[in-house]
């Protein structure tokens, strides 16, 4: 099942046909990128539209206050990809702002900028700060009240209505 969905959402998702691979490991692969990858990402776009509204996104600021942003919805990612100028990092799926944007004020206005566009799209953004304070913006875009969590306890505030 795709990241940030359950079974429900998959019901009417046809799931990728399967196939007969060979015993070489890189042809297997080959084969699998070719004839079944394409029609599984599509598959996975329509399991997510179907979880709808409220989608959690996790931003956590490492020290430098620079976003490290966990979406697991196309419409996110797209958002933040192409809208937001962030890039995705292959390896750990995770967005960030490219290296090359080094002015606080301006990594800040842009990871603003990023927490209320989604946040427009119906998705609940958590934001974690590098001390453990977190904060969870509400349909209206204010933040609840950010607490520091006692020693050893997880904390987020519940979300404003």
């Amino acid at each position: 099942m795709p990241a940030g969905t359950e079974h429900a959402h998959t019901y009417d998702v046809p799931a990728p046909r399967g196939i007969a691979v060979p015993a070489d490991p890189v042809k297997a692969a080959a084969l699998i990128r070719r004839r079944i990858l394409f029609d599984f990402r599509l598959a996975t776009m329509k399991a997510q539209s179907n979880t709808g509204p409220g989608i959690s996104v996790t931003i956590t600021l490492d020290p430098d206050g620079r976003p490290d942003v966990l979406i697991a919805n196309a419409r996110g990612l797209f958002e933040l990809l192409g809208g937001q100028g962030f890039l995705l990092d292959p390896a750990t799926g995770r967005c960030r702002l490219p290296e090359s944007i080094r002015d606080p004020s301006e990594v800040g206005w842009r990871t603003n900028r990023a927490v209320r566009k989604l946040e427009r799209l119906g998705f609940i953004v958590t934001t974690q700060l590098a001390d453990g304070r977190t904060f969870r913006y509400s349909a209206q875009g204010h933040a609840a009240a950010a607490e520091k969590p006692a020693a050893g306890t997880p904390h987020t505030p519940r979300r404003s209505r």
